[in-house]
């Protein structure tokens, strides 16, 4: 049994983290793009771009709310679009930056000698 998951869309691949999937290949440039974009995020950044997330999605009602969800959008524009438009919860989002290595486009082997071509690779960092 291969020890490659195959994703192709956002549910596909939330699914594999939740699991967590020892080895995740994307087939989608759109998901390896967001993905790259969220693992490539400073810690900083990254946990701006959470809080800001957060608050703007929860007060856009509400115009006391819209300047620091406008703030961190602005600070964190990238980072945030492509959080919200992998669309997975924040538990997963953390899984993606904390344990996940990436490896940009690539041709991974498979068990029985076939191989795939990625657009991203994601490897589990704790082995787990």
């Amino acid at each position: 049994m291969s020890d490659v998951t195959i994703v192709h869309t956002k549910a596909d691949l939330e699914k594999a983290i939740a699991r967590r999937d020892r080895r995740i290949v994307i087939k989608s440039r759109a998901l390896a793009s967001d993905v790259q974009t969220i693992k490539s995020a400073s810690s900083g950044a990254f946990a701006l771009a959470i809080g800001s997330a957060g608050v703007f999605a929860t007060n856009f009602w509400n115009p006391l709310g819209w300047g620091s969800g406008i703030i961190g959008t602005l600070s964190t524009g990238t980072l945030i679009t492509a959080i919200v438009a992998i669309g997975l919860s924040t538990t997963l989002v953390f899984a993606v930056y904390n344990d996940y290595s990436i490896k940009g486009s690539s041709s991974i082997k498979l068990a029985g000698g076939n191989s795939i071509d990625a657009d991203l690779v994601m490897e589990r960092t704790d082995h787990g």
